[in-house]
């Protein structure tokens, strides 16, 4: 399948306390899935084929068995509709783990041939055992924002969250990135998100489920 050139948006992605700006290469026209390079056919979503549908996610080397089983149970937390959407791109996605000091508990960065999310354990071992869901569903929403969802439903998706409030540990919460990474840790969680963990204090929609609606529509139009 043709390829056109993808319009790119900037990959601005969430960092719970740092925000890490990567640019994605443009991507080359035609069939370029061999070489593993992204492709797309609309100029604003992400092409995936069949072989990284089914891979799931890559560890990366020096993951532990710990960490793998705890990211994976964190992933099984997901409403079936987040779940459908998570593994429309797992397979694009390589995690890796690392321990430092500050404030960022997860940082998701995008590439040309995909994605990398990596959590930081000192934390997510330690004090912020209790936020690992909030945080792995918070990075895959920005590689499902960048993915699959369309610039215009973005928009929409993005008008019925307020302004306002404060950042909580992050920074750059005002961010339409942050906002649709957090607002769908929210929704995948069924609203399970504390207050005073590591949730943003982006604030709520009027209603979560309304927000949701057009992702779950989104969710069930993906190949099975």
């Amino acid at each position: 399948m043709t390829g056109a050139m993808l319009a790119l948006r900037l990959v601005a992605f969430a960092v719970f306390g740092i925000v890490v700006l990567a640019t994605l290469q443009p991507l080359v026209t035609g069939d370029a899935r061999s070489d593993g390079r992204l492709t797309t056919s609309d100029g604003d979503t992400v092409e995936i084929g069949d072989g990284a549908r089914a891979a799931g996610l890559t560890f990366a080397p020096g993951v532990s068995a710990a960490d793998r089983s705890w990211i994976l149970e964190s992933v099984a937390r997901a409403r079936p509709e987040a779940a459908r959407l998570i593994a429309e791109v797992d397979g694009l996605v390589v995690v890796g783990t690392f321990a430092a000091g500050g404030t960022t508990l997860g940082v998701t960065a995008g590439h040309e041939r995909g994605f990398t999310v990596d959590f930081n354990v000192a934390y997510l071992n330690g004090d912020r055992v209790s936020d690992r869901a909030t945080v792995v569903l918070h990075e895959l929403g920005h590689v499902i924002d960048f993915a699959l969802v369309p610039a215009e439903l973005n928009t929409r998706l993005d008008a019925q969250i307020p302004h306002g409030g404060p950042c909580g540990m992050a920074i750059d919460c005002d961010r339409v990135e942050e906002r649709f990474a957090d607002t769908f840790a929210k929704w995948a969680l069924d609203g399970a998100v504390s207050a005073v963990g590591a949730g943003y204090g982006i604030p709520v929609p009027a209603s979560i489920e309304g927000w949701g609606a057009p992702l779950a529509e989104l969710s069930f139009r993906l190949p099975t």
